[in-house]
This record gives structure tokens, C-alpha cells and sequence, in this order.
């Protein structure tokens, strides 16, 4: 792919996907979790050179079916209307097998979109928006220094749903600590309750430490969840959301119970037990298998079942204590999680 320009992020459902990059960079890049654009000016790039990545990108990919592609970087949806459009006309000329094409949008640029501008985007061929809404709290909205309300995430969902848009929110579990962990899981379920999104993506919160929600954690304004704490959190989220046809998913590997997934009207009461299996465990086998989940060694709650991953797990947890007896687990696995993403 020389000479193509391609961003350093996209979601992980899109991992098979054509990459076109449209921007640099994020436009806002003021969220106090987020290190990824830091170093980054935000840029618009120059539409011929979009366009001829296109041309290039249909050479290279000649006689291959590409049904999916994702603009990239942050957040396409900011530039103007009619640049997207002309993207998309060259998108779907040189793809002409293109089903979908997706993109990062954050909940201020889908509300400065009209209706009309909307729906013009969906007909040309963009047709999936990947929301990071993050949390449906006003407080820890303002905490995480997100850039709007909770009022604008639920009206940027339901405007992409009118528009007919395939819609996917990102939610973070933990991002409000300890502190505010049953405030996150309320009021991001009630603000989804009333969006009904296709998709509800969960990760797990990994802080940091060199971010600004990292100097909150020094200086004992935010304290870290462990483990356990954020599967509780998770329980209480779940339970709170509406039986909807959405599908909920544990999809990164940050995230600690991968197999809680499925749609949220036949399948909440599964998910939920999954939840209590790994809650129900005993106190060390919960801390072992988050421990092993951070290391590679366990994937699934099953895998304790298994003796050779149980003993490796055991033996990894052992020299960890070895080294220090004191160590602080919840700040532990938040190292391994940050350093995922």
C-alpha cells in the first residue's frame, strides 16, 4: 500500500474493512481519557489526494470483492456535507460491490448535521455511524471533558436512527471510578433506553497514566475499579437497559467477560447469568481468572475449567506476589488495559 495513506485506528468490527482516510487526527482531541491524537494537528485532507488513495486503493484491490470501507480518522462526520458526498460518489464507483460504509461520529458533529443532510449521506452510500458517546452522564461527561451533554448524545442517536443509519455506541464501564461507577451505569442504560442503537459496544475503561484522567487517579480524585468491581458495574448496566433489538457486545480484548454478547430482547437474561457465573465464583478464582484474562491465559470463564491454563495462571499469579505481596490488582490490570488500546 504505498504511498496510501492510512490512519492508526479503526474499530475492531471493522478489521476486514477498506481504510480511506479523510482526516487527521481528531477535531475536539480534549477528552481526558484519550492520549491517541495528542501529537497529532488535526487536518482536513486535501480531497484529490482522498479521491486518488481511492483510485489506488481499487488498483491494488482489483478482482477482490471489497463490500465494506471506514473513513477514517476520528470523526468524518465533521467535514462538510458535500465533501462527504463526493467521497462517497468515488468510494462506490470504485468499489462496486461497496455495501457499507462507516465511519467515527462524534454526537456534536451528527447534531450539526441537519435531517436532510443526514439522509442525503445515508442514500450515498454511508450507512453505519460508530458513536463514542462513552457515558450517558452529564457528570461525568463534564469530568471527562467529552465536549457535550448527555442531551446531545440522545439526540444525535435518534437522529442517525431517523436517518436510517445503522448506529453503534461505544459506552465505557468504570470511566467514572468508584466514585460515580452506579451513576455510569444508570444513566448511560437510560440514555440508551431511549436511542435504541443497533449496537452497544462495551469496553472497559484502561486510564492512562500520562492522561489527564491519569493525574486524577494520582492525585486521589478518581479512584480505579478492580476487576470485579467493573463486572458489577456491568451487571447493574445490563440490568438497567431496556429487553431491545440491540445487540450488546463485549468485543475488545480490554474487556474482561468476552462472552457477554447478544441482542437485548432474547438473550439479556443469558448475558446476565454469565455476569453471576463469573460474581458467584470463589474470592481467589475470580482474582485468578482476571489476572489470567490480562495475560493471555484465560479468554473465556470455561477456561478455568481447564487444569494446564489453571496451573499457568496459578504459577503467573504466584510470581507476581513473589515480587510484591502488597501489589495493587485494580492498578495492575489497569496497566495491562491502557496498554491494550
Amino acid at each position: 500500500m504505498k504511498d496510501i495513506e492510512i490512519g492508526p485506528i479503526r474499530p475492531p468490527s471493522e478489521s476486514n474493512s477498506l481504510l480511506i482516510r479523510v482526516t487527521r487526527g481528531c477535531h475536539w482531541n480534549k477528552c481526558y481519557f484519550c492520549g491517541l491524537y495528542k501529537s497529532m494537528r488535526f487536518s482536513m485532507r486535501p480531497i484529490d489526494e482522498t479521491i486518488e488513495d481511492i483510485r489506488r486503493q481499487a488498483q491494488l484491490n482489483q478482482g477482490k470483492k471489497i463490500t465494506s470501507c471506514f473513513l477514517q480518522d476520528g470523526d468524518a462526520l465533521v467535514l462538510k456535507t458535500d465533501y462527504l458526498l463526493r467521497i462517497l460518489e468515488a468510494i462506490n464507483q470504485s468499489f462496486p460491490d461497496m455495501q457499507y460504509i462507516t465511519s467515527y461520529a462524534r454526537a456534536d458533529s451528527i447534531t450539526r448535521k441537519s435531517p436532510a443532510e443526514l439522509k442525503a449521506l445515508r442514500q450515498a452510500g454511508l450507512n453505519h455511524l460508530y458513536s463514542g458517546m462513552e457515558t450517558g452522564s452529564d457528570q461525568i461527561l463534564k469530568l471527562i471533558n467529552k465536549g457535550f451533554d448527555a442531551d446531545t448524545v440522545v439526540q444525535s442517536g435518534c437522529m442517525a436512527k431517523d436517518a436510517d443509519m445503522i448506529l453503534s455506541e461505544f459506552i465505557l464501564l468504570g470511566i467514572g471510578g468508584k466514585e460515580l461507577s452506579e451513576e455510569n451505569a444508570v444513566q448511560t442504560a437510560k440514555a440508551l433506553n431511549i436511542i435504541q442503537p443497533d449496537f452497544i459496544r462495551v469496553h472497559a475503561t484502561g486510564i492512562k497514566p500520562e492522561s489527564k484522567l491519569g493525574e486524577f487517579v494520582r492525585d486521589g480524585s478518581f479512584t480505579l475499579q478492580s476487576e470485579e468491581e467493573i463486572v458489577v458495574e456491568q451487571k447493574l448496566f445490563l440490568q438497567q437497559l431496556h429487553e431491545m433489538d440491540s445487540y450488546y457486545v463485549n468485543e475488545h480484548i480490554i474487556n474482561l467477560l468476552l462472552e457477554v454478547r447478544g441482542n437485548l430482547r432474547t438473550e439479556k437474561q443469558e448475558m446476565l447469568s454469565t455476569i453471576d457465573r463469573f460474581l458467584t465464583l470463589p474470592p481467589d478464582e475470580r482474582l485468578l481468572f482476571a489476572v489470567g484474562r490480562r495475560l493471555n491465559i484465560f479468554f473465556r470463564l470455561d477456561d478455568l475449567k481447564k487444569p494446564k491454563l489453571h496451573q499457568k495462571a496459578e504459577e503467573s499469579l504466584q510470581q507476581i506476589l513473589s515480587k510484591n505481596p502488597h501489589v495493587d490488582f485494580a492498578a495492575l490490570c489497569n496497566y495491562v488495559r491502557q496498554s491494550q488500546i
